[in-house]
């Protein structure tokens, strides 16, 4: 039975996620933040400049990091050295860790487990390179990579979604890609399977296997679960620009078998959280 958990930016949007669910299952939980304090996050927590053997780590079995920090401007090599420090400090507790799916080109798609990461981009190499070392250094370990996160986080809808719902109640129309492919993951599945985890054993690579959907048919669901105007959101297609990602659209060779549901698209995420106040 896992005693407690420290939850490593813990006042992220999917940090908040995490703690309310392991908090559901019964596990004791801590939180660092980085600039905004909250309910459950009181340690304030800088990845670059704080010591990390004086985290509060005594009496917790597993820590989860969730903590936006690969998009940093430090060079590799401090990045680097700060995840290894990190992970010594950890010892032999169960680390989790929240990667994506921008270890991946993004070229062919419906990626699975096994499949070998090509990241393209700084953000994906220092996802890989975190999650080499979380694999390399660490016995007990879950690596879990969702795709572009959604849904009400404490009463608070994603940023992606808040964006459009401004813009169309403002009478507005918005383009996005119809022909950029996602598995948009909603946060509190998320933060589900980061709880099978901790609590029910759940170990090794694990993607979240949402269901493929493009950019603008994502968008123009969201609204039209919302019960606004979805009709202003519009397709266009890509440039031609090769850094983008045309699909990082993610399958899973064990997640249903392993936590027990299977992801749900964003219709029916939004809807069943429609009583939410959008706060976003």
């Amino acid at each position: 039975m896992t005693r407690g958990v420290l939850v490593v930016g813990a006042s992220g949007f999917l940090g908040r996620a995490v703690v309310d669910r392991l908090r559901e299952r019964g596990v004791e939980t801590r939180g660092t933040y980085y600039s905004n304090r909250c309910d459950g996050a009181t340690r304030r927590f800088d990845l670059f400049a704080d010591d990390p053997t004086r985290l509060p780590l005594d009496g917790c079995d597993a820590v989860v990091f969730t903590a936006h920090v690969e998009r940093t401007d430090h060079d590799r090599d401090a990045f680097v050295d700060r995840v290894e420090r990190l992970l010594a400090a950890c010892g032999d507790r169960l680390f989790v860790y929240v990667s994506s799916a921008g270890v991946f080109d993004g070229d062919a798609g419906r990626y699975v487990e096994s499949d070998e990461p090509a990241p393209k981009s700084k953000y994906g190499r220092r996802l890989r390179a975190f999650e080499r070392r979380v694999v390399d250094r660490v016995d007990r370990h879950c690596v879990l990579r969702p795709d572009y996160l959604f849904g009400y986080s404490r009463g608070r809808l994603d940023k992606r979604l808040s964006h459009t719902r401004e813009r169309v109640l403002a009478g507005e129309t918005v383009a996005y890609f119809d022909d950029m492919y996602k598995s948009p993951a909603a946060v509190t599945e998320v933060a589900a399977a980061v709880a099978a985890a901790v609590v029910d054993g759940v170990r090794g690579l694990l993607h979240v296997p949402s269901p493929r959907t493009t950019a603008f048919a994502f968008h123009r669901a969201g609204m039209a679960a919302l019960g606004l105007p979805y009709r202003r959101v519009l397709p266009e297609p890509m440039p031609d620009d090769p850094t983008l990602h045309r699909d990082s659209s993610l399958r899973s060779e064990r997640f249903v078998e392993d936590v027990g549901f299977r992801p749900r698209s964003v219709w029916r995420v939004i809807r069943s959280q429609a009583d939410v106040p959008a706060t976003g």
